[in-house]
């Protein structure tokens, strides 16, 4: 029978620092909490709009029964970002993520013949960062993203969804300092001490949108990023002694800004092409352009 510590002494031997297991029941906790936020703030464009889709993984898989959550640091202290977010700058974690889960769903297969996974990388409607939570890996900033006690918020999330049962990890207990840095730098004024966020001034957000209204331009060319922002991590005290990161393939291929000039001069087809190794590729060459001031 696979033990939890098992499986964790094995995505260490990966490379993978951290890991957790939560429970694959519907959460009604999460249900209560996206239901009260969108009665106070918008829906972004790319969430789901049905809330039982994005709290419970039997949707999923059927019987299922557990979720093993991995954290996959990406902060490198050597690359100072021009015009990119931090985790734009290194290659598409879609890709990276996707291959260590499989390895992992195969070593639980290994043990587990009977077992039936599901690899989750920001490619469903479930709440990574509510798993990764629930999972022991870490607690809520004002910014809404989850901070680990030694990775900060510069981390991707990757998960199992499995039908075997393993024994579930305890919610951290740390919480966020509240000193309000991230309220107050953030350029768009976003975030709120109530841990709101609104959407439609959210500069990472408006950056990957197609189209933005005038007011909404204004903020994007106010800044220097074409592609998400970091501001509310960057000044967030937890990401200030953040170690680099364990994954190798993120020091492979980094880019720290993008050019208008080359962009404009690249087809459709091409500026696909050119950059199918990003996670900001599966914008369109027109979207990014916009952001440019």
């Amino acid at each position: 029978m696979l033990g939890v510590q098992e499986l964790k002494s094995y995505a260490a031997s990966l490379s993978i620092p951290v890991c957790g297991v939560c429970s694959a029941e519907k959460d009604e906790e999460l249900v209560q909490r996206l239901t009260k936020r969108r009665a106070s703030f918008p829906l972004c464009d790319f969430e789901e709009k049905d809330i039982d889709k994005r709290a419970n993984p039997s949707l999923l898989l059927a019987d299922a029964k557990s979720l093993f959550v991995c954290l996959f640091p990406y902060y490198r202290s050597q690359l100072t970002p021009i015009n990119l977010s931090r985790y734009a700058m290194v290659p598409d974690y879609h890709k990276i993520v996707r291959t260590y889960l499989d390895k992992i769903a195969n070593f639980i297969q290994s043990r587990e013949p009977q077992a039936q996974v599901v690899n989750l990388c920001d490619s469903t409607p479930l709440v990574d960062r509510w798993m990764a939570y629930q999972a022991g890996l870490g607690f809520f900033g004002k910014n809404n993203l989850l901070i680990h006690p030694t990775y900060g918020s510069w981390f991707f999330i990757g998960a199992i969804l499995t039908n075997i049962f393993l024994e579930p990890d305890k919610p951290m207990e740390n919480c966020c300092a509240n000193c309000g840095a991230c309220i107050q730098a953030c350029p768009g004024r976003a975030l709120s001490e109530d841990f709101g966020f609104y959407c439609k001034r959210c500069i990472s957000y408006l950056t990957q949108k197609k189209d933005v209204t005038a007011e909404q331009k204004k903020l994007i060319t106010s800044q220097d990023s074409v592609y998400g922002c970091d501001v509310c991590q960057q000044v967030c005290p937890y990401n200030q002694q953040v170690p680099d990161t364990p994954i190798p393939e993120f020091y492979e291929h980094s880019i720290t800004q993008l050019n208008k000039e080359e962009i404009e001069n690249l087809s459709g087809r091409g500026f696909k092409q050119t950059y199918e190794n990003y996670a900001f590729s599966w914008c369109s060459k027109k979207t990014i352009l916009k952001n440019f001031q």
